[in-house]
């Protein structure tokens, strides 16, 4: 990876510019949050009424336990209705989509800031399996030590 004032390229290839590279499966990223800028008010959360197995069950082409094990790890209920759920609630759902589909390279920007202790450490182990056993790369920015540290 490289990346400078304007620019960062992962596999030789532009990270935010060149979309062949998250359809093909190479990278993923997860970060930012689901919100909009609504004049004054601010960033405001995006918000429908739909499900969260809506969402999830949405995305074609996945393998069934990978989706699974993404909903048990981060202790998703499938009849969340997004737009009454909290920040933390919603994250876990954004970063189960985000996830659904494996991999080569994962950029992390602050993905973590919403959840709890208890999730934020099953997500973090998670990660590092991954790493382990499919030989990803991940690239992590977070203000918590343990997610910088976790190898």
């Amino acid at each position: 990876m490289v990346g400078g004032k304007n620019v960062v390229q992962v596999l030789d290839r532009s990270a935010f510019h060149d979309t062949e590279l998250v359809c093909s499966g190479d990278l993923s990223y997860l970060g930012g949050s689901w919100s909009k800028t609504a004049g004054s008010a601010g960033d405001i959360p995006l918000q429908g009424d739909f499900s969260a197995e809506h969402m999830i069950f949405g995305v074609e082409g996945i393998d069934p336990f990978r989706r699974e094990k993404l909903i048990d790890l981060l202790d998703i209920n499938l009849q969340w209705r997004m737009h009454k759920v909290s920040d933390g609630q919603r994250r876990r759902v954004q970063i189960c989509m985000g996830l659904l589909h494996p991999f080569k390279v994962l950029l992390l920007d602050e993905v973590t800031v919403d959840l709890d202790v208890v999730a934020r450490m099953d997500l973090l182990e998670f990660f590092k399996e991954e790493c382990e056993q499919r030989s990803y790369n991940c690239i992590c920015n977070s203000y918590f030590r343990r997610a910088r540290d976790m190898g």
